[in-house]
């Protein structure tokens, strides 16, 4: 059985109304993701499943954490993640994508695959930039070595002296 088979929803044979279905992301679900930057989380996922004739309603709660290389230093951090997302899926003669939020299926579809969605989610939640805090003194909690090779890099260089020249025509003008 493929893993990304638990995360299969059933199409036929749900009856109209709504349907809960809860699942669990760990790190067995990102090593399903081959370029995946996520390979250590846990994040649990509620779904709302609203069946109407032609269309089904899903309504995703994700809460949990994922652990990612900082942006400054590169070591591991543990990111919390928490947020909802909508998707709606409607019955049609393919397989096509009308908008980021409405998927269409085929009409004979049996069931509809919420991996994929569930993966850009939890993508979706990271903040833009992934920093270790720092603590209650402003110390970065980044590793110490990196943080002193950044500092270095930052310290103001003796300026170019043919700039120097240049600026000196500047001022003639």
């Amino acid at each position: 059985m493929n893993y990304l088979d638990q995360f299969l929803i059933p199409v036929i044979g749900i009856k109209l109304g709504t349907s809960f279905y809860d699942f669990k992301i760990d790190d067995t679900f990102f090593d399903q993701f081959e370029y995946s930057e996520i390979k250590i989380g846990n994040v649990d996922v509620h779904v709302v499943m609203e069946k109407e004739e032609k269309l089904m309603h899903f309504h995703f709660t994700l809460r949990g954490s994922v652990r990612v290389p900082c942006d400054r230093c590169y070591e591991p951090i543990d990111q919390e993640i928490s947020g909802e997302e909508d998707l709606i899926v409607k019955f049609g003669a393919d397989f096509h994508e009308e908008s980021e939020t409405v998927q269409i299926i085929p009409e004979g579809e049996n069931q509809f695959n919420v991996s994929q969605f569930l993966y850009e989610y939890v993508h979706l939640l990271l903040p833009i930039r992934r920093v270790h805090p720092e603590d209650e003194n402003g110390v970065s909690a980044c590793d110490p070595e990196v943080i002193k090779r950044i500092e270095e890099l930052e310290k103001p260089s003796e300026p170019d002296p043919r700039w120097e020249i240049l600026n000196k025509l500047k001022t003639k003008n």
